[in-house]
């Protein structure tokens, strides 16, 4: 059965390096909205607020027609994002539609950690990720929603990346292992 893992979550929960470290383990194709977004624009480029929500709608949209052209030859492909709930609502009419089985691994944190984590990364951020600005540490915690399976669907894990090491990076991927199994 054709399977999307999609790895979700917090701001600065280590869905990046953690989802490009799970693509060569589990010797899958990762696509990785950040850097699809950074792709664009370099290539578009982008002036203002609009514009980059602009590029982040576009680069969803690709994300999708990416996936199902992976899985016409795989049986496996890893979307990493922070998905919004209008994102999900149009992947899980894809996924239903097409047959395919979902599974998310959603991670999460201590705030203060997380935050601090985003914090440390900001000037090394490409412009296509800090047209908000700094967001203060009460608009990162409130930002920080709970994990709806209702909005994801499909099997799930949640994860607490407070403390990562590679002993905890071997539990999340036999628990992956698990679950794909499923």
């Amino acid at each position: 059965m054709k399977q999307v893992l999609l790895v979700s979550g917090h701001l600065a929960a280590l869905k990046s390096t953690l989802s490009k470290k799970l693509s060569v383990d589990l010797n899958a194709i990762c696509l990785n909205k950040d850097d699809m977004k950074e792709v664009l624009g370099d290539t578009i480029g982008f002036t203002n607020r609009e514009e980059n929500l602009k590029l982040s709608k576009a680069t969803f949209q690709m994300m999708l027609k990416v996936m199902l052209d992976i899985l016409k030859i795989d049986d496996l492909v890893i979307l990493e994002s922070n998905f919004k709930v209008s994102e999900m609502n149009q992947l899980n009419q894809v996924i239903e539609e097409h047959k395919i089985r979902s599974s998310t691994v959603f991670l999460t944190g201590e705030a203060e950690v997380l935050y601090e984590r985003y914090i440390k990364r900001q000037p090394e951020r490409h412009p296509v990720h800090t047209s908000t600005g700094l967001i203060s540490f009460e608009d990162f915690k409130a930002s920080m929603e709970s994990f709806d399976q209702a909005v994801y669907g499909g099997s799930f894990i949640l994860f607490d990346t407070t403390v990562m090491n590679d002993e905890l990076y071997q539990v999340l991927l036999n628990n992956i292992k698990n679950l794909l199994k499923g």
